[in-house]
């Protein structure tokens, strides 16, 4: 589903930054906006996406009645119509639900300690810090806070 390998997608990138070089990592904070930007966008298309789902059903199922659609089923070893088809398209089911709220957690946690790393190599002040946690809807905890060496 487009949903999940979006917000999938763009959890991988960010773990990469997180525990990539120091250098990559500036390379990437280069570009910070944008990638606050990928996770804002990507967590919009995952809270949408029951509504878009349901526009997708609604307009299925009222096609399929005002129009009497028809869909046969194909037996897969006599090759005609199958007997026991009521010739009712099939409309689709919601699934993904468990996974998305997993994928929504997953998407933030990256953003988050990629923020982290960048806050302890120096890339961030305090303050940033808050203000880009905040534009993903996310706290800070404060043992996350201290500079380390081995962050470098």
């Amino acid at each position: 589903m487009y949903t999940l390998d979006k917000a999938n997608l763009i959890t991988q990138q960010l773990t990469k930054f997180r525990h990539g070089y120091t250098h990559h990592v500036v390379g990437q904070f280069a570009n910070i906006d944008f990638w606050i930007n990928e996770v804002k966008s990507t967590l919009t298309v995952l809270d949408q996406h029951r509504s878009r789902f349901d526009k997708m059903y609604n307009a299925q199922k009222n096609w399929t009645e005002e129009h009497g659609t028809v869909v046969h089923t194909y037996c897969s070893i006599c090759k005609g119509k199958c007997e026991f088809s009521d010739g009712k398209p099939r409309l689709p089911n919601m699934k993904y639900k468990g996974e998305k709220v997993a994928a929504r957690k997953e998407l933030i946690d990256a953003a988050y300690f990629f923020l982290i790393r960048c806050y302890t190599i120096g890339l961030l002040t305090r303050e940033q810090l808050e203000q880009k946690c905040n534009e993903v809807g996310t706290s800070i905890d404060p043992a996350d806070l201290k500079k380390r060496n081995d962050a470098i």
